[in-house]
């Protein structure tokens, strides 16, 4: 080889090196640990209620902010039929009755993520009926739902019947969170704790029950009424009371039977709280089929009995106050009806459920003063049958809230990144240096000495 090949060949050499070492430099300094955003998880709850069961379907990402998920609803399906309690008779209908909302949640969830995705079943004060009316009827009823759940391509975490405390304190969770007095979002996009955060009392009535909740200004007396819910890093002392037999349904079966039992021998019977010229007709069997009531010793149950309406709101009133207690309790002052311990109520108040349905309907929601509410009841109720036009708060939120706390957050996928410049000057040098590679071969194989 000549001297002069040796020169070049050994130039092009020494640059190459050059370029090398620096993009190898590049390569290995200056470099970024970057979390790819975290895959949305999905969960989802039945609210078996008294008269109705809806599915409703929450999403929130991989990470948590301070093991509590930042959750958002994305789907809600009402189930065709009544309430799974009405399939005491029938249990493999209470199970059949839920497929249409799970093929929902089938095409709602990918595929990919369905045998991690949660699903719940809760039953609220129509199940807690039939417990007690018949264990065994209300064992198979959540036996059938459960088999139709257990069908579908989800992590099915069980059917089963909250209880009342439970009721209340998920839709304490469920108010707040929404009012965000837990948590907000910032508009630098970061979830922080609210500074002087307002704690909501919640108020919620269905068809067989009601509940209050709050965070009292003292610390709650009775045990058996308080919940600690650990929230978003933060600790709450929570008294709650479910009223069983209290809910829409219930407290107007027990003022019928006691407006039958002062009726003595008179029969259409009069109800003060419906419009005159409505009657309802009712058998002894469907009247007394409740455990809300005192069922007579003797009585024929095919019998009928008649209750018309008289629109008549003050006696209505009082009447109401007949079927709850009012006056025995032995915590007095701190009681609520039926001598049910109860602290001194503190703050303001969120109705949901049939207290909302019941104000939109009278026109006014959201928030009346009690002397508009008062006025407005009174004279709604005042008109006759003939006048009257015919005509997503809930627990589930706060219960998936509270669960995601069980969910293990997932980890975060992590890359290694540089930044754009560094990024171009590599792919630079390293192009460069394939280049003189390949004018290196092409030199030694064309050179004539």
């Amino acid at each position: 080889m000549s001297m002069g090949k040796q020169v070049a060949l050994a130039a092009v050499v020494v640059v190459m090196g050059c370029v090398g070492i620096i993009a190898l430099i590049l390569t290995l300094v200056q470099h970024h640990l970057v979390d790819l955003p975290h895959r949305m998880q999905y969960g989802m709850v039945f609210d078996a209620g008294s008269t109705h069961t809806s599915l409703y379907m929450y999403r929130w990402p991989g990470n948590k902010e301070n093991n509590t998920g930042v959750v958002s609803q994305m789907l809600v399906c009402d189930v065709d039929g009544d309430g799974i309690s009405s399939y005491a008779q029938d249990p493999p209908g209470a199970g059949l009755s839920l497929r249409k909302c799970l093929e929902s949640a089938l095409a709602a969830v990918p595929a990919n993520q369905q045998r991690e995705t949660p699903v719940y079943l809760g039953a609220t004060a129509g199940m807690r009926l039939l417990q007690l009316q018949n264990h065994t009827q209300s064992y198979q009823v959540l036996e059938q739902v459960t088999k139709v759940i257990q069908g579908y391509p989800f992590d099915f975490r069980g059917a089963r019947i909250l209880s009342g405390m439970e009721e209340g304190a998920y839709g304490w969770i469920t108010i707040n969170y929404l009012q965000e007095s837990f948590i907000k979002h910032t508009f630098e996009g970061e979830w922080v704790s609210p500074k002087g955060r307002k704690i909501w009392g919640a108020l919620d009535m269905g068809g067989s029950s009601t509940q209050i909740s709050f965070t009292p200004g003292q610390p709650v007396q009775d045990p058996a009424s308080a919940l600690g819910p650990k929230l978003y890093g933060y600790q709450y002392e929570v008294y709650t009371h479910s009223y069983l037999c209290y809910g829409k349904d219930q407290a107007m079966r027990q003022l019928q039977v006691h407006l039958l039992k002062m009726s003595g021998s008179t029969r259409p019977v009069k109800h003060p709280c419906y419009h005159l010229g409505y009657n309802l007709t009712l058998t002894l069997g469907d009247l007394y089929d409740s455990p809300c009531v005192a069922r007579p010793v003797t009585f024929d149950p095919a019998s009928e009995v008649t209750f018309t309406g008289t629109s008549e709101p003050p006696r209505c009133l009082n009447q109401m106050k007949n079927i709850m207690n009012l006056t025995d309790c032995s915590l007095a002052p701190d009681c609520g009806f039926n001598g049910v311990y109860q602290p001194p109520v503190s703050g303001d108040f969120f109705a949901f459920s049939t207290y909302y349905y019941t104000f939109d309907f009278l026109g006014l929601a959201p928030q009346p003063s009690l002397a508009e509410a008062t006025t407005t009841i009174d004279t709604f109720c005042k008109r006759t049958w003939d006048s009257v036009a015919d005509t997503d708060i809930n627990w589930t939120l706060g219960y998936m809230l509270n669960l995601t706390n069980l969910i293990p957050s997932e980890r975060p996928l992590v890359v290694t990144g540089v930044q754009h410049g560094q990024w171009a000057a590599e792919v630079f040098f390293i192009t460069f240096a394939v280049f003189l590679s390949l004018l290196v071969l092409a030199i030694l194989l064309l050179w004539n000495p």
